[in-house]
């Protein structure tokens, strides 16, 4: 609460959770020796970090050794490490000096596919092909006119030329084909298209190391990778509005009525999707839908709704959020890198819950959660933004069920992550 504009994240080591698991100590250790300095109950700190995620968002979290372990094998054996992520905990790249001696600065080049549309370029070998093609010009780009300021930066690019290939739209994909969120039809589609991406990207990445050769990295141990690392999932929360309304990254819609803000004005945004199946029922109507933003973009009061429809769009803050980490546990075997994943929760969610989300994520091999957003902030926020802002504070704005008014948190983005 001192520095709001810093952003923290926490590296979570295997040997931390085996320790709350077991209700064991956990060691304090200095930075500059490695020497113990005290013991704490594994438990209390886990509480401790829980507490921050549900009252501030923060801290991020990386469980660095699912991250270490998923490593390219060329990179293991190169003895690189990763040691911290970028702040939206998708990019899990090595740092650190190298076994020539070098310093490395981690720097990955950016583009997202849009699974609303993946039925379209399903199949088609040269879509995702000619963009790890321009990715690797992209990437090449930097390594050739950045400033010699950014020597170790330039230097880890051209050594492992890892690159980030992510997606946006997989809410739309699943809302425009009828599938819930929370459901096996989900699961099966999740897997079916973060495995044919994979090895899309994997199958551009060999081409390209035989047409221009293979990064050097790899080269050294024999493997043929023109990328050490091809794949992450970025949040995406502007592009997605570019690409017409998808959803952002791999998360459910927050809503499916809301206020767009821009300089040019105020947006009403409406999902497409629940809009055509309203004008089915005859029901596509301003009033229907000033009670779907009057709902926090809900749409589960609607009693001429059928209950497999209300399944369909339901919002973030309304699907069961194991949902989100099963999805996210099903795909990370398919991301080289890491997810920006975000959890959305009550403010008052109870701390077994908590724990067993996050335990949850550990488990399944989830690297890196982003962001725990906090339901009874946007609540109070939809409502000031309607007018309605008597007694706000009183209602609306405790966090963790406590007496004390909610502070505004906004959840910053990383532009470059967009």
């Amino acid at each position: 609460r001192k520095a709001l504009n810093l952003h923290h994240g926490v590296l979570v080591p295997d040997a931390f959770m085996r320790a709350v698991e077991a209700d064991g100590d956990w060691s304090l250790t200095s930075p500059k020796d490695g020497s113990v300095l005290r013991k704490i109950p594994a438990r209390s700190l886990w509480i401790r970090i829980l507490t921050s995620r549900i009252e501030t968002g923060e801290p991020y979290l990386i469980n660095i050794d699912h991250v270490n372990k998923a490593l390219p094998e060329h990179q293991k054996l190169g003895g690189l490490e990763v040691k911290t992520s970028n702040l939206c905990s998708e990019i899990t790249l090595p740092t650190g000096i190298d076994r020539f001696g070098e310093d490395r600065t981690a720097v990955c080049c950016l583009a997202s596919l849009n699974l609303e549309k993946y039925q379209e370029w399903e199949g088609k070998p040269e879509f995702i092909n000619d963009i790890m093609r321009l990715l690797d010009n992209v990437l090449q780009d930097f390594i050739d006119n950045a400033p010699e300021d950014f020597s170790r930066a330039k230097y880890s690019a051209m050594r492992e030329r890892s690159v980030g290939l992510g997606v946006m739209g997989f809410h739309s994909f699943l809302q425009a084909n009828k599938i819930p969120f929370e459901g096996a039809m989900a699961k099966v589609w999740n897997n079916r298209m973060f495995r044919y991406i994979r090895s899309e990207a994997d199958a551009a990445s060999q081409a390209l190391a035989e047409e221009k050769g293979a990064c050097p990295d790899a080269a050294d141990f024999g493997y043929e990778e023109r990328f050490s690392n091809k794949l992450s999932v970025a949040p995406t929360a502007s592009i997605s509005i570019i690409c017409g309304g998808a959803s952002p990254g791999i998360e459910p819609a927050a809503a499916n009525s809301y206020t767009h803000k821009t300089l040019s004005g105020s947006f009403n945004v409406r999902n497409p999707y629940l809009k055509a199946l309203l004008a089915e029922k005859g029901k596509d109507t301003d009033e229907t839908w000033s009670s779907v933003t009057t709902n926090e973009g809900s749409v589960q009061h609607l009693d001429f709704l059928t209950e497999d429809e209300k399944a369909i769009f339901r919002t973030a803050f309304e699907i069961d959020q194991r949902w989100i980490i099963e999805h996210a546990g099903d795909r990370s075997d398919s991301i080289c890198q890491s997810q920006s994943i975000n959890l959305f929760l009550p403010a008052d969610v109870h701390k077994r819950d908590l724990h067993q989300l996050h335990y949850q994520a550990w488990k399944q091999g989830v690297k890196s959660l982003y962001y725990c957003r906090s339901k009874s902030i946007q609540r109070a926020e939809v409502v000031a933004n309607n007018g309605e802002t008597q007694n706000i504070v009183q209602h609306l704005g405790k966090v963790n069920g406590g007496d004390q008014p909610a502070e505004r948190i906004d959840y910053e983005e990383c532009l470059a992550c967009q």
